[in-house]
């Protein structure tokens, strides 16, 4: 994703990511539905799930972050070098972190972190999750990656598994957003859980002389219009 940044350090203020998906829609509900980010590895897909919480956060819904590829800390890292702090959210238990990392690869817990000992049984997660959504109201959750449970998981009965899931946090007036990574799994696979989610959000990045361009587009959502087009994936400071 292209990043301007006017300053010679840190941003003292919060960065802006563009296009968020009320950019990109015309009307509809945005909240209690289950998005899809699709993507090749590199393409921006965790990044603007960061976003997605970030912006929510500052709009004063509370914030789930389901990490399997790696430790709440470099998510946490990542979301504060854009100036998007958790420490606030996490010491109220506004942000919340469902750590399906760290104890699979024998690291270091990360702090308030909920753990998740296995990625095999969605289950777990769906009993996790369930918990800490309990406390929270109209929260956006991320799961990154769902790659990572669908090649640890079970292939038949992950769709269904995954349905349940999204039925269960829409339902109680919650969001989710899954992060897919495109060039992992068979076109069947990309058809399937796309079919599952209300929005789907296909990201790409174009070779535009030596420095690499990010874009993003909306596939589809339920009960609104999509342009399609892409757009620049932009984070402004």
């Amino acid at each position: 994703m292209k990043i301007t940044d006017s300053s010679d350090g840190a941003a003292p203020n919060p960065a802006r990511a563009r296009p968020m998906i009320s950019d990109l829609v015309k009307f509809g509900q945005l909240t209690q539905v289950s998005y899809m980010l699709v993507g090749p590895l590199g393409s921006g897909k965790t990044t603007y799930a960061e976003a997605f919480l970030a912006e929510g956060i500052a709009q004063g819904f509370p914030a789930v972050f389901v990490t399997t590829d790696v430790s709440p800390r470099v998510i946490r890292n990542d979301m504060s070098r854009h100036g998007w702090s958790t420490e606030i959210q996490e010491a109220s238990s506004q942000f919340v972190f469902i750590d399906g990392y760290s104890e699979r690869m024998g690291a270091p817990k990360s702090g308030s972190a909920r753990s998740l000992a296995k990625v095999d049984d969605i289950s777990e997660l769906g009993i996790v999750l369930s918990e800490v959504l309990e406390n929270l109201v109209v929260a956006r959750v991320v799961i990154d990656s769902l790659s990572t449970l669908i090649l640890h998981g079970n292939e038949v009965t992950m769709p269904r598994a995954v349905q349940r899931l999204s039925g269960r946090v829409t339902q109680s007036s919650h969001s989710i957003m899954y992060v897919l990574e495109d060039g992992v799994h068979d076109e069947k696979t990309y058809a399937t859980f796309s079919y599952l989610a209300d929005a789907v959000l296909r990201f790409r990045i174009s070779d535009t002389g030596n420095v690499p361009k990010h874009e993003v587009r909306m596939e589809r959502m339920r009960g609104t219009e999509t342009s399609r087009e892409w757009h620049d994936f932009i984070i402004e400071r």
